[in-house]
């Protein structure tokens, strides 16, 4: 990257936010994620969900199959709560268009929704960090209710991730904190619901690129790749993909594969900005981007919560 560009982000990073808000939004999109992977590009037609209200934020989008509908779970926040909740809303020929269900509410903050089906059980692990666990429910759409499971570990992790691999369960998440986008842990179980032991390596990976969870881990031609956030300039910058190259229960190491940002010039791109989210499902592909927007009465509510957060923490 050239020395301009480096200015211009760097910039845009300190300066932009401070005039406009950041709004996180959902897209959807049809392609195979198998050929992205083997190709290394990044460019499918996405159907951006606009919000009409600029204090409204949805984001880490999620994706359940039943019979034939596909169904999104996602972060669903609103300013007038101040803490986020989980949603669901049936991806149809124009995602959206019969609004969204509320499906989780702890009134404290929730995100990252991760789902893993496992014996015909659909198993729901959202963030939670500002309790201080992790927890696991127990998912019923056809109801659109999530039961509490149990608590799978008490420590406030931030985008936990479970794959299987080698007949072990491997839990990826960062650390809610100072280093919450620059240090990637490990722990591993004999079964989905734990125990879960922390690998001995951690923090396995640090730094702002790569590390801290961007959606499911994707398995190609019997490869693991982790999609992982960029966050080097801004928050949610782009999606690093790397290549897990061993993973085991003393060693873990992973490679730089691709990068996923959005191409600016394709015209459904225009207005979007950063993605730190991606999820697929057959050829369902999720992301969600962010729009600047300006609207001083939402940034003055923002500066308001923040300066509330403050006075919180030091009393």
């Amino acid at each position: 990257m050239n020395p301009k560009t480096v200015l211009m982000k760097g910039l845009f990073s300190k300066y932009i936010p401070k005039l406009f808000i950041q709004q996180w939004i959902l897209g959807v999109a049809r392609g195979n994620m198998a050929d992205i992977i083997r190709t290394r590009i990044f460019d499918p037609q996405i159907e951006w969900m606009p919000l009409k209200r600029a204090e409204l934020l949805y984001a880490d989008p999620f994706l359940y199959k039943s019979g034939n509908e596909y169904t999104i779970l996602f972060e669903d926040y609103s300013m007038d709560d101040k803490y986020g909740k989980i949603s669901v809303m049936t991806v149809g020929e124009k995602p959206g268009s019969h609004g969204h269900k509320l499906l989780l509410d702890t009134e404290s903050h929730l995100s990252y929704p991760f789902v893993y089906t496992e014996n015909g059980i659909t198993y729901l692990f959202p963030e939670a960090s500002q309790s201080g666990k992790l927890s696991c429910y127990q998912y019923d759409p056809v109801n659109t209710t999530a039961i509490f499971v149990k608590e799978l570990i008490n420590l406030p992790l931030l985008d936990a991730t479970i794959c299987r691999h080698n007949d072990t369960y491997w839990l990826f998440g960062t650390i809610n904190g100072k280093d919450a986008d620059n240090k990637l842990y490990i722990y591993y179980s004999d079964s989905l619901l734990g125990n879960y032991t922390p690998h001995p390596a951690n923090p396995v990976r640090t730094g702002l690129v790569g590390t801290r969870p961007a959606g499911k881990i994707i398995e190609v031609d019997g490869q693991l790749y982790r999609p992982a956030q960029n966050s080097r300039y801004t928050y949610g910058e782009s999606i690093t993909v790397n290549r897990i190259t061993k993973l085991t229960e003393t060693d873990y190491e992973e490679d730089f594969h691709m990068t996923i940002a959005l191409n600016r010039k394709n015209k459904n791109n225009r207005k979007m900005h950063g993605i730190h989210t991606i999820n697929h499902l057959d050829d369902i592909i999720v992301v969600d981007g962010t729009v600047w927007r300006f609207s001083i009465p939402v940034k003055m509510k923002q500066l308001r919560l923040k300066l509330g957060t403050k006075q919180e923490e030091n009393n």
